[in-house]
């Protein structure tokens, strides 16, 4: 029998990249796929081949545009004890699926681990980004690394692995619509859980597609806006007092909204505007945070259940 891997798909604005990457699922060698989208538009948006695509897998609509809730429904959803997550906009070759389960059924550490997601001519460029990330190396493999932080736009567990985890913070992704995926990785660090870098299972990461939550398409200040607010309520959670901004939080929120290339290079008036941001995100988050302060009571909050 072939190894088994459920794939969720979270998708937002986005229909032909979706197709391919269905297409590109289908078309899996060596592995049984249960494959789930959930769908974050309107129950119309969808048409034609794509539609009838959808209704041959689990396709799921979500309540709300929230990639966080969106991850943790599919998952609810997961039939096999392996999950993949993996946003709409990747494109897989052929083996894809069956490589990212030999790493499990091979390196018996490995519970969770992110593949090589690369742009076009990309991938010397960010193997070399995620060794500044390198924590260790996996026993008697140098060419596998755990790291300290990823993106989830392909991301790989073992099913209870990921329910130890908590899940994404479906509280952060509505307030910043962002770093929902650093949020996570920073709580499994803090839970002694090990995030592992396989550089030698890849998949492409085609940046030309509009959709999905836009962090490449919108303009700099509405980016610099979700990134601001995702700092700031994220160290509003893992502060040693949940809620309150330490000194050494505040002086890494400054340090992010100053030493950022654009704001170092485009003068007063933009720095200007960046300590505009800052501080408008210090405050959101203090009252967004009072809002679910009951949910982060405990340790760790956990966010795989049902709404």
């Amino acid at each position: 029998m072939n190894p088994q891997l459920s794939v969720v798909i979270p998708t937002y604005k986005r229909t032909d990249s979706l197709e391919r990457l269905l297409d590109r699922l289908a078309s899996q060698v060596g592995v049984e796929l249960d494959i789930i989208v959930v769908d974050q538009n309107g129950p119309s948006f969808f048409a034609g081949s794509l539609l009838q695509k959808l209704g041959r897998i689990n396709h799921l609509q979500s309540i709300a545009p929230n990639a966080s809730l969106a991850r943790n429904v599919g998952f609810l959803q997961a039939k096999f004890s392996h999950v993949l997550f993996i946003d709409d906009d990747l494109v897989p070759e052929p083996d894809f699926c069956w490589k990212g389960l030999q790493i499990f059924a091979g390196h018996p550490l490995i519970k969770c681990f992110v593949p090589l997601v690369f742009p076009e001519g990309g991938r010397a460029e960010w193997i070399n980004f995620m060794r500044n990330k390198r924590i260790a190396y996996y026993p008697g493999d140098n060419n596998i690394f755990a790291i300290s932080d990823s993106i989830s736009a392909a991301v790989f567990f073992e099913k209870e692995y990921f329910k130890l985890s908590g899940g994404f913070d479906i509280y952060l992704f509505d307030f910043a619509k962002a770093a929902e995926d650093k949020e996570l990785f920073l709580r499994m660090l803090k839970k002694d859980m090990t995030l592992w870098y396989v550089p030698y299972v890849e998949i492409f990461h085609d940046e030309g597609i509009d959709g999905g939550c836009e962090m490449r398409t919108v303009g700099y200040w509405a980016t610099r806006k979700k990134n601001l607010r995702a700092m700031a309520f994220h160290n509003r959670v893992h502060s040693v007092t949940p809620g309150i901004l330490s000194i050494k939080s505040i002086f890494n929120i400054a340090r992010s909204a100053f030493l950022n290339k654009k704001a170092i290079s485009s003068g007063i008036s933009n720095l200007l505007r960046e300590v505009s941001l800052m501080r408008q995100s210090i405050k959101e988050s203090k009252q967004y945070f009072e809002q679910y302060k009951e949910k982060y009571s405990k340790t760790f909050a956990v966010f795989i259940k049902k709404t």
